[in-house]
C-alpha cells in the first residue's frame, strides 16, 4: 500500500510511504491492524519517512462500542520543516497517535449526526430531515475541498509570493477552471499563508467561530450585521457545528449568505466557511442534490505551537488562512501584478485584523 501523510497547511511536508499492512482478529472481540514500511525491501530514492510497527488494537466493549489503542511508531527526517512547525511536528504530537484517535472520534461523530432524526436548535428553527442531509453533505463536501486544497501533497504545486509584498510565508497555486453557466470561465486561485498567535487555541477558535465578532475579521462581513440563522451541531460539543450565517447591510437586505463548519479538539481546531447563493441555499434546505452546487470553501486551521508539557510558558497557536478567489486574467502561465496585490491586500488585511483583535482582547 501508499499513503500520504498531511497537516493542514503546504508549510509542513507531506509524509509518503509505502508499507504492508496486516489485520487479524484475536479472541475475545478484538482486532490488530499493524503497517510498516517497505522502503527497506522496495528502496524508494529520498526517503525521509518510514513508518515503523505502527497501528491499532480494537476491541469490542458494551452498547455497541469499541476501545482503540493506537501506537504510532516513525523515523522521519524533519531538517526541512519551516521554523514555525518545528516544535509541534519535531515533537512529534502533529502526527501523533491522539491524531488517529481524533480523527477516528470525528468520523463517528459526524456519522451519528449525519444520520440522527431532525431536532430543533436552540432558536426552535426546524430543517426538515431531507433538507438537514442535504445540508450536511454539502458541509463535508466543503470541507473535504478545503483540506485538499491546503496540503502538501504531490498534486498540488505551490509557489510563493515576491519579496516585495507585505505578507509573509504566502504560498499560491491555481485550482480547477471555474465553469458556470452564461459567465466566462475563470482560474481558480488558492493562497495561503501560516501566523503565530499567543492566544491558546480556544480562544482564537472562538473569535473566528462565532457571529459576533465575524465583522471584525471577514472583510465582506466589515461593518455589516451578522447572524447565525440555523445550526446542525455535531457531537457533545455544541461549538462543533454546521451553521448558515446571513450577513445584512441593513435589516432587509441580505448581502451574503455562507455556509459555515466549525471544529475543534484536543489536537486542533478548523472553521471553513464559503458564501452561498440564496436560490442554492434555499434548495439544500428542501433536499436538492448537493453535487450540483458549485462551492468555493476558504477558512482556518488552527493548531498549537507547541506540544502540552513542551518547554516554558504558555501553549499558544499557530493560525493558517486560506481563500480561494476567481481569477479570468491570470492563467497557469501568468498571474498578473493585480492579482497579486489582491493576494497580499487580503492576507496582509486579515492577519492584521486577527491580531489586533486578539491583542486588545476582543472576545465574542
Amino acid at each position: 500500500m501508499s499513503a500520504e501523510f498531511h497537516q493542514r497547511t503546504p508549510l509542513i511536508p507531506a509524509r509518503q510511504c509505502y508499507f504492508a499492512r496486516y489485520c487479524k482478529k484475536h479472541t475475545n472481540g478484538t482486532w490488530g491492524v499493524v503497517d510498516v514500511s517497505l522502503e527497506n525491501l522496495f528502496p524508494y530514492p529520498q526517503v525521509q519517512f518510514r513508518r515503523r510497527p505502527s497501528g491499532c488494537v480494537i476491541q469490542e466493549v458494551g452498547n455497541r462500542g469499541s476501545k482503540v489503542t493506537w501506537i504510532e511508531h516513525v523515523e522521519v527526517d524533519n531538517r526541512s520543516l519551516h521554523p514555525l512547525f518545528r516544535p509541534i511536528v519535531s515533537s512529534g504530537f502533529a502526527f501523533s497517535a491522539k491524531r488517529w484517535i481524533a480523527t477516528i472520534n470525528r468520523h463517528c461523530q459526524w456519522l451519528t449526526t449525519s444520520t440522527a432524526r431532525t431536532a430543533p436548535t436552540t432558536d426552535g428553527v426546524l430543517i426538515p430531515q431531507e433538507g438537514r442531509e442535504s445540508l450536511l453533505k454539502l458541509a463535508e463536501k466543503m470541507t473535504k475541498n478545503f483540506f485538499n486544497n491546503i496540503n502538501s501533497c504531490s498534486e498540488n504545486v505551490w509557489s510563493g509570493l515576491p519579496q516585495n509584498f507585505a505578507a509573509q510565508d504566502v504560498r499560491l497555486r491555481y485550482g480547477n477552471i471555474l465553469k458556470v453557466p452564461g459567465k466566462p470561465s475563470g482560474n481558480i486561485v488558492i493562497f495561503t499563508t501560516s501566523i503565530q498567535i499567543p492566544v491558546p487555541m480556544e480562544v482564537l477558535f472562538d473569535f473566528l467561530r462565532h457571529e459576533r465578532t465575524r465583522n471584525r475579521w471577514d472583510l465582506l462581513s466589515n461593518q455589516r450585521h451578522v447572524r447565525e440563522l440555523v445550526y446542525v451541531s455535531n457531537g457533545e460539543n455544541p461549538k462543533n457545528r454546521v451553521s448558515i450565517m446571513q450577513v445584512n447591510s441593513s435589516p432587509n437586505k441580505i448581502e451574503i449568505l455562507y455556509l459555515q463548519e466549525s471544529y475543534t479538539d484536543e489536537t486542533g481546531s478548523y472553521i471553513v466557511y464559503a458564501p452561498m447563493d440564496i436560490m442554492a441555499m434555499s434548495k439544500i434546505l428542501n433536499g436538492g442534490n448537493p453535487k450540483f452546487v458549485s462551492i468555493l470553501p476558504s477558512g482556518f486551521s488552527i493548531m498549537p505551537d507547541k506540544a502540552p508539557g513542551q518547554g516554558d510558558g504558555a501553549v499558544g497557536s499557530i493560525l493558517t488562512l486560506a481563500f480561494q478567489s476567481v481569477d479570468r486574467l491570470s492563467n497557469k502561465e501568468y498571474m498578473p501584478q493585480s492579482t497579486l496585490k489582491i493576494i497580499d491586500a487580503i492576507l496582509s488585511t486579515t492577519v492584521a485584523s486577527i491580531k489586533d483583535a486578539m491583542l486588545f482582547g476582543i472576545r465574542y
